[in-house]
């Protein structure tokens, strides 16, 4: 679902993966290490949760998601098929998943809390607006780090980051600056 929240753009998502990766104890370069970032998730964001799910829990075409509980922390869940593929296989598609719902509590902590809004122009949210979105780019700058990752071919990076074959070729072809 589509949740609206103050604008952030590309350059600034860039500017903020550091300091994710930080906070998440992980070196500013490289690959990120998306189960063992999850597994930190009560020491970074204090009382904050995960937990693995029955496959049938999730929807598969959302196979993980972050909750806000009512005292302010985060309850992220995961699928078992997915958290299995991420930690025993390195399923880039899965690692992203996981990487995705990190970004919410991060940027909600930061400021970007998603509000409902029924009253969008056009009944849509520009992407710089739209909480998933900004999850979508950040988990991206987080798991390709745009400086190390520029003058790499797409199968590389998908190689080396463990992320998927469409992640690193958006990277490589799609990114929108102007975003």
């Amino acid at each position: 679902m589509e949740y609206y929240t103050k604008q952030l753009t590309r350059s600034q998502i860039r500017k903020l993966a550091p300091i994710f990766r930080r906070l998440f104890d992980v070196s500013p370069s490289g690959p990120f290490p998306a189960v063992e970032a999850l597994e930190k998730i009560p020491d970074v964001f204090e009382g904050s949760t995960f937990e693995v799910v029955e496959n049938n829990e999730l929807d598969i075409n959302h196979p993980a998601k972050c909750e806000i509980m009512t005292d302010g922390t985060f309850n992220i869940k995961i699928r078992q098929d997915v958290y299995d593929g991420a930690r025993l296989h390195r399923i880039g598609a899965y690692r992203g998943f996981i990487v995705h719902e990190l970004c919410h509590p991060f940027l909600y902590k930061i400021g970007y809390t998603p509000i409902m809004e029924r009253s969008f122009e056009n009944g849509t949210i520009t992407a710089t607006c739209s909480s998933e979105w900004q999850a979508k780019a950040l988990c991206g700058e987080v798991m390709m780090p745009y400086e190390e990752t520029e003058p790499m071919g797409y199968r590389y990076i998908a190689k080396e980051y463990g992320v998927s074959n469409g992640s690193a070729y958006y990277r490589k072809f799609m990114y929108r600056e102007d975003l």
